[in-house]
């Protein structure tokens, strides 16, 4: 199955690039995600609207008035006015509670801009200050999922259709590359200002790797999953800029295909901590990438020198050298030690999507198709605005080739209480993390009648296996001699282009 694939089956759309938008029943069609009572959050949006609702020029201008003002705060100056620029902008996020948002238009995912402005500014204040990034993302970002609430809202499928092919939400991912590699720049500029003290730059670099770990790498995910060249190439950059290439051949190739088995190293399994995990996934998915790629040079009879992986890092190196002799030799630890932030971030997000999740091995070697509750959802509403949608992660792994402005919230997959800022700090706190998610993980595999569970208790083993019926948005056909699905998870991945 390469990678570059214009057409794609209910088999092979968890790894293709082409997009598939699954028909369901015409009542079904657009109708919004049902309540569930586990969800952390005090409003839920779009609860009982009407298929196929479209946003009036009143709503955009709305969102645009509201992102002028965040983008305003970038003039307040501090350090005179630090409490005023922090009042200002916590309030306008938290205000965005009244603004409407029927999935059918960018500028809400326009909000990312926030990131980068508390950084700088939090660098300009000083001190301790220079670190106020990390009660922003993990006490602040928390607290508006909470009171901003979930997003329920669907699309029919036509509309899905439309809006896969509005070159604005394509634009947006495709400027968020020299948007990093501007923050990259004006961050290396600042360590060799001279005026940053050993606690600043520590602030600088870890503010740094959360704008190249939350938009940077998120982003770069998004592109790398399509087909078009230039955003190919624009994703693998953004990879890059965290010192984090090798992701590309081993997600799109092995952890599509592997997730919830354990031959995925991204996959988090019961009871793994996520410091356990961490070691694991990182060495798995470089070793993983670097067996992918072996594989296609001995496939297509090429020499060593045309291995990717290599030039990945050739090319965060070039980055980095390439700051260093436009601002100074600060420019190479702040690139490390933002690579290393962008990582750890990006990589705690993997633990928790897949968290004690697995698909049943029908025989050896051969797992069921991957389906809503194989993935961790979560509908929260500004998370969701920041990372282009990664958090209605289910219809991503089963549509790979979607657009983020195209995901859907299934009713089938299992639910995270919170936003991912909140399950990240749960995460770095495992007895907190298994109070919170192992009554819910137990409660979802009960559901799974008949599954013996490779890791962990199996409640719903004993009971009796209802009669198989067809998915409403998984549709099953045999599949023919020595295709490649997502079924079918050998250790060698697919071919790649």
């Amino acid at each position: 199955m390469p990678l570059f694939e214009v057409n794609a089956s209910a088999d092979t759309a968890c790894i293709s690039t082409a997009p598939v938008f699954a028909k369901v029943a015409v009542q079904l069609d657009g109708k919004s995600k049902s309540h569930d009572a586990s969800w952390w959050a005090l409003m839920e949006h779009n609860v009982g609207r009407l298929p196929g609702t479209r946003s009036s020029w009143a709503i955009s201008a709305a969102w645009f008035a509201f992102l002028a003002g965040v983008a305003s705060t970038a003039l307040i100056p501090v350090p005179s006015h630090w409490g005023f620029f922090i009042a200002i902008l916590i309030g306008l996020i938290f205000s965005s509670i009244w603004l409407p948002d029927h999935g059918d238009t960018v500028l809400p995912f326009c909000t990312i801009i926030i990131l980068p402005i508390v950084v700088f500014k939090s660098v300009a204040m000083g001190g301790l200050w220079s670190y106020s990034i990390l009660l922003f993302v993990f006490v602040v970002i928390p607290l508006a999922d909470f009171i901003v609430g979930v997003d329920v809202g669907n699309q029919t499928r036509e509309i899905q259709k439309e809006l896969h092919t509005a070159f604005r939400f394509e634009l947006l991912t495709l400027l968020v590359a020299p948007g990093i590699l501007g923050c990259l720049c004006y961050a290396a500029w600042l360590a060799n200002s001279g005026g940053l003290s050993l606690l600043e730059f520590g602030g600088l670099s870890i503010g740094t790797g959360i704008i190249t770990g939350v938009v940077g790498i998120v982003a770069g995910h998004e592109l790398c999953h399509k087909a078009s060249r230039l955003e190919r190439v624009l994703g693998r950059l953004l990879l890059c800029s965290a010192t984090y290439g090798h992701f590309y051949v081993e997600h799109t190739l092995g952890h599509h295909k592997d997730v919830a088995t354990d031959h995925d190293p991204a996959t988090s399994r019961y009871g793994e901590s996520f410091y356990e995990f961490l070691p694991r996934v990182v060495k798995g998915e470089f070793v993983n990438a670097c067996l992918i790629e072996a594989a296609r040079l001995r496939r297509n009879g090429l020499p060593w020198w045309h291995n990717e992986i290599p030039v990945y890092f050739l090319v965060s190196a070039g980055i980095a050298l390439a700051l260093a002799s436009l601002t100074g030799p600060l420019a190479v630890p702040l690139f490390v030690v933002q690579s290393v932030v962008a990582v750890l971030l990006f990589e705690s997000v993997n633990y928790l999507e897949h968290y004690g999740l697995e698909r049943r091995e029908l025989k050896p070697g051969q797992y069921e198709q991957v389906q809503p509750q194989h993935s961790w959802d979560t509908a929260c509403r500004v998370t969701n605005h920041v990372m282009f949608k990664l958090e209605r992660h289910a219809d991503h792994h089963a549509h790979a080739g979607k657009r983020y402005q195209t995901l859907q919230a299934y009713d089938s997959s299992p639910q995270l209480p919170a936003g991912y800022a909140t399950m990240i700090l749960l995460a770095f706190f495992p007895p907190l993390w298994r109070m919170v998610m192992h009554p819910r993980l137990l409660a979802h595999r009960l559901q799974q009648v008949g599954q013996v569970f490779r890791h962990g208790p199996s409640p719903g083993a004993s009971l009796p296996k209802l009669p198989s019926t067809p998915s409403c948005c998984w549709s099953e056909r045999p599949e023919k001699a020595g295709e490649r699905s997502c079924r079918t998870t050998p250790r060698r991945a697919a071919p790649r282009e």
